[in-house]
């Protein structure tokens, strides 16, 4: 029966001759691995080549190195940009085209101008007697009448704009450090 040791495997337990004491039956030397720890374990040797660094899987040869950039310039826990929009535009526009209806108009009155035509104690400038008007005598006014054309109503000015703003993203995501060893 074999045995798994700290130094290799043991094949004959009563032979201590009988054994392997290497590990690069299974890795050979030089072969490199990530281990999630805090040193390198027995017979291996952390390099140290690669220092603040993302790992990333590809479907492609694997081995490659890039980028110029380090993990944590480039993902900070905070990140911020400061905007700032300042000046006067100019804005202007129309609304209309638009004909209005009688139902759309707000009740009014249009008084005559027209003096009284007569009747006691009436003068051209007094408000008794009876009214010539184009409408109803008991109103005074005078009789609807619309153009029926369509109407605008242009407008324009300005909007003047001040703003600064800060925006504060935060870039700090979670990770875990580990090390690349390379066996002895």
């Amino acid at each position: 029966m074999a045995r798994l040791t700290a130094n290799g495997i043991d094949f004959d337990l009563l032979d201590p001759n009988n054994r392997i004491n290497s590990f690069y039956w299974q890795y050979p030397a030089g072969t490199k691995k990530v281990f999630y720890q805090a040193a390198a374990p027995v017979k291996w040797t952390q390099d140290t080549s690669s220092n603040n660094r993302a790992l990333r899987v590809v479907n492609s040869a694997g081995g490659g190195t890039g980028g110029v950039q380090n993990w944590t310039t480039v993902l900070k826990s905070t990140a911020s940009l400061a905007v700032a929009l300042s000046g006067t535009f100019p804005v202007t526009g129309s609304v209309g085209n638009h004909t209005l209806s009688l139902s759309q108009l707000p009740d009014h009155t249009h008084p005559s101008l027209f003096g009284p035509a007569g009747g006691a104690g009436s003068t051209p400038f007094s408000n008794t007697g009876v009214r010539l008007t184009s409408g109803t005598n008991a109103t005074g006014t005078m009789v609807p009448a619309g153009g029926g054309s369509v109407h605008n109503h242009p407008w324009s000015g300005s909007a003047v704009v001040n703003e600064n703003t800060d925006l504060v993203v935060d870039l700090g995501v979670q990770y875990i450090d580990v090390i690349v060893c390379s066996l002895n």
